[in-house]
């Protein structure tokens, strides 16, 4: 892997990101960019093309729903990793509904991480394949 791993980290909270950005980092080759909101992450996205976006659900603006459908208007293959705390069977159903790839609890990083990994190892037209 040439390049590395272009990820783009979506959560309102300066703390989170802080916090996640630093386990992501410690992965060989994984670069992050960071969004605040839906709107920055959309322009992210079109700016920076991340192989794998780690979004929260609940954010000022879009939520990560919202978000997320945008970014697959552009790119219906996009990789979306839901990490959110409020991670239930509904907002699973609604995320998969909208195209996002899994829903995962802020307190499961380390099976966030794997996702990622999964994500990055999948082709692009695997798109059930999480």
């Amino acid at each position: 892997m040439e390049m590395g791993v272009r990820l783009l980290l979506v959560d309102d909270s300066e703390l989170v990101r802080k916090g996640l950005r630093r386990v992501l980092q410690s992965k060989p080759g994984w670069q992050v960019c960071e969004a605040s909101d839906g709107e920055s992450a959309v322009e992210m996205f079109k700016a920076q093309s991340p192989d794998v976006i780690i979004m929260d659900f609940q954010m000022p603006g879009l939520n990560g729903i919202e978000t997320a459908a945008k970014i697959l208007a552009i790119e219906p293959s996009a990789k979306i990793v839901m990490f959110t705390q409020h991670a239930s069977g509904a907002l699973e159903q609604h995320a998969r509904e909208v195209g996002v790839r899994s829903v995962v609890s802020k307190t499961d990083t380390f099976r966030m991480l794997g996702m990622i990994e999964e994500l990055v190892a999948a082709p692009s037209t695997e798109l059930g394949a999480v």
